[in-house]
């Protein structure tokens, strides 16, 4: 078993000078954490041992070197590159990556871009990505997918082969009413293709919810603690906030003559790490040290700020609008404040290895990261766990992922200037001994939830979840094998019992519940299936007599109307009665049923002889479950005394007269003949006692994937219809 790690970018970077190519670490937070993780797995005892990450190489490269770098590649890093041309990693990557998704993911509409050209290439480098991971990939290898330049990845991977795959976004995943301004074939694209994992992470739970919501308003998914079922498997959305490799930060020894750090040693220092970015909000901290220096005259010349600007996308036009703006405020901050032996403000636009980092953190007396949103930001945790000796202080925004777990911290709202003026103050003046009592407790939090804990969760629940899929779902569900032996069963058969449910299974499910009348196609197969001689039919639904006449009536087959109120014999024209019932109790509920419709817009009543249904298709989907849940309770504690069932469906809710159900329904044209063959097709809650009445030696189907107690799992309607073909070109009687 290997673990197949795949980015966007390689943890090597290539760099080419004349016509010679050299390698370098890739800088940023994933590459920094999984190859921590993957460092661990060398010696280990548990799966996966081996591993291999797939990734852009950082630059285009000829034809003639791609061989030659790959085997490199290869050999002194455990990975694969995958080439792409620099055309196409510019509207990928510069376009759609970081002009539509960068931006809306993080909160700044006003920076979105949408290019239709833009996500035909984040579709076609998917696709590459897709490509490149099929021609190496083994069976039972673990597929782990990482950030938001893949987002299409896990769909598209799960259309060639059936291997784990797992994905993990490490920025934030934006509020349902930021992500619907996406058109609807992005939105419902990323959503997809997200879905397309067994196992969704995201650094808090926050994101997670907002994921699930976006999943259930815009492509109509329920959830259930997480857990989403689709066809053949199960999804799970769950939260795993990234920590760092504390021990390594913790014992890493600090270099105290770089260089890159502050030569005067008399003042106090406010550390700023940040990369170059508009998310980040480097310009409200400079704007908070400012006023903190104009409110608090007697720091001056006692504390600094040490402003590390790692470049980024440094080709991009807002973001060098952003150094230039930086740089001013800089220069206004020093020329307002600075004297011949202070310096306000010390700026270095650089990246600085971890060693200096390190000796920075243990330098600074306070560290002050002010991002406007963020997926985590580790350069927090990395404080922490420098600091080994327990002193320092953290103040940190509220909108990053590391908020929620390093609460000891001083958080605050970075758009308040004032705010980050005033916690300046306190971190300067707060004693040690209780600098020491916080950072304690966030060590040690850092400790137990390091990279490694962080990595080993992930690959655990995808196992988990993945076993779940095969047990639960797989091995119930109707493969060609076993279809092809119900047929033959079918064949030989001289006597057989066909109970088929309507909605959901000869007809699907659609936006118009009320009007969906049987296709053509599907009459003409009933009226062949009925004729295969010692055939009998039977359809169940809950709709009402009338409308089953109109569609089947011709049909000489049975039909049980209004969830079994109603029958008709395949060889009578008349409705009739299993047992006498009552319609009296329908005002009262009609009354409670027209007060829920009238809260929910789009919803509707359909009133039957003995039975009511109330149907929310077309209703916004989250005000509906609020809405359907108060309308089952009301339900209950209505007609507790009264002779009523009620059943919740596909977006309907049903009522009708108790004392008859499809068990039911199922035991009396059992117990009219004898078959040697009996199957029965169900999509709904009220098939589950279809199902249980069965003797065992039916074939019992649900359509849909979910926990059934049917014997089998077919997928959708399209299967049934597919299903029904071949039933009805088998040649039937006994064959010796």
């Amino acid at each position: 078993m290997r673990l197949l790690i795949v980015s966007n970018r390689l943890p090597v970077t290539l760099n080419e000078t004349n016509g010679s190519y050299r390698m370098e670490k890739s800088a940023g937070g994933l590459v920094s954490g999984v190859t921590d993780y993957l460092a661990s797995l060398k010696g280990s005892t548990s799966e996966p041992k081996e591993y291999l990450w797939l990734g852009w190489p950082g630059m285009s490269i000829p034809d003639k070197h791609k061989d030659q770098i790959r085997q490199k590649v290869q050999d002194e890093f455990n990975a694969s590159p995958v080439y792409l041309s620099k055309k196409l990693m510019d509207k990928f990557y510069l376009g759609f990556c970081n002009k539509t998704i960068w931006p809306l993911f993080h909160y700044f509409p006003n920076y979105v871009v949408f290019n239709p050209e833009f996500w035909n290439e984040y579709k076609r480098v998917n696709e590459k990505f897709r490509d490149e991971l099929v021609k190496i990939i083994r069976p039972g290898d673990i597929v782990w997918v990482h950030d938001y330049h893949l987002m299409l990845l896990p769909q598209l991977l799960r259309e060639k082969v059936d291997n784990p795959v797992g994905f993990f976004l490490h920025i934030p995943f934006p509020a349902y009413e930021m992500f619907r301004l996406l058109p609807e074939e992005i939105r419902k694209g990323l959503l997809n293709g997200l879905l397309g994992a067994d196992l969704a992470g995201f650094h808090t739970h926050d994101y997670s919810q907002y994921f699930l919501r976006c999943v259930r308003r815009i492509l109509g998914l329920e959830n259930h603690m997480g857990r989403i079922d689709l066809p053949g498997r199960a999804v799970k959305v769950d939260t795993f906030p990234m920590g760092v490799d504390y021990q390594k930060f913790n014992t890493m020894a600090s270099r105290r003559d770089d260089p890159a750090l502050p030569e005067n040693k008399d003042v106090k220092i406010v550390l700023s790490v940040d990369r170059l970015d508009y998310t980040k909000g480097i310009l409200h901290r400079l704007k908070g040290f400012e006023l903190f220096l104009q409110k608090n005259p007697e720091w001056h010349g006692k504390v600094c700020m040490d402003m590390i600007v790692v470049p980024s996308r440094t080709g991009v036009e807002s973001y060098q609008e952003i150094k230039s703006s930086l740089e001013e405020w800089v220069g206004y901050i020093n020329g307002k404040y600075g004297t011949f032996k202070w310096t306000p403000v010390i700026y270095q636009f650089t990246s600085l290895p971890h060693e200096t980092l390190v000796s920075l953190f243990r330098m600074s007396d306070v560290a002050l990261l002010t991002p406007l949103r963020d997926g985590m930001n580790l350069v927090a945790k990395e404080y922490i766990a420098s600091r080994n000796d327990k002193k320092g202080v953290l103040i940190l925004s509220e909108f990053t992922g590391a908020a929620k777990e390093l609460i000891e911290s001083i958080i605050i709202n970075p758009n308040n200037i004032e705010e980050i003026a005033d916690a300046i103050d306190l971190a300067l003046n707060l004693p040690e001994k209780e600098q020491v009592l916080r950072n304690e407790a966030m060590r040690e939090r850092l400790e137990r939830h390091d990279v490694r804990k962080w990595a080993n969760d992930f690959v655990e629940s995808l196992k988990e979840i993945r076993t779940v899929s095969e047990y639960a779902f797989m091995k119930k569900f109707l493969i060609h094998e076993l279809s092809g032996k119900i047929l033959t069963d079918y064949s030989k058969a001289s006597s057989r019992l066909l109970i088929f449910n309507y909605d959901g299974t000869l007809v699907p499910l659609g936006d118009k519940p009320l009007s969906s009348g049987p296709s053509r196609e599907l009459v003409d197969m009933l009226k062949t299936i009925n004729e295969h001689p010692g055939t009998d039919i039977v359809i169940l639904s809950g709709r009402s007599r009338e409308e089953l006449e109109s569609w089947l009536g011709h049909i000489p087959v049975n039909i049980a109307a209004e969830h079994g109120s109603w029958i008709r014999e395949d060889d009578s024209e008349q409705w009739t009665q299993l047992k006498p019932l009552s319609g009296e109790w329908k005002k009262d509920v009609l009354t409670v049923l027209e007060m829920y419709t009238d809260r929910l817009p789009g919803s509707e009543i359909n009133e039957m002889d003995y039975s009511l249904s109330w149907h929310y298709h077309r209703s916004d989907i989250e005000q509906a479950s609020y809405i359907r849940r108060e309308l089952a309770d009301h339900l209950i504690s209505l007609t507790a005394n009264v002779g009523i069932q009620v059943f919740q469906g596909n977006k309907v809710m049903q009522i009708t007269s108790s004392g008859i159900n499809k068990g039911d329904l199922a035991r009396h044209w059992l117990g009219s003949k004898k078959y040697d063959f009996i199957l029965a097709m169900g999509a709904g809650w009220s098939d589950e006692l279809l199902f249980q009445a069965l003797p065992d030696t039916a074939y019992s189907i649900k359509v849909g994937v979910t926990q059934t107690d049917a014997r089998y799992i077919i997928k959708d309607h399209e299967d049934v219809m597919n299903f029904l073909k071949k039933l009805e070109q088998q040649k039937v009687g006994r064959q010796d």
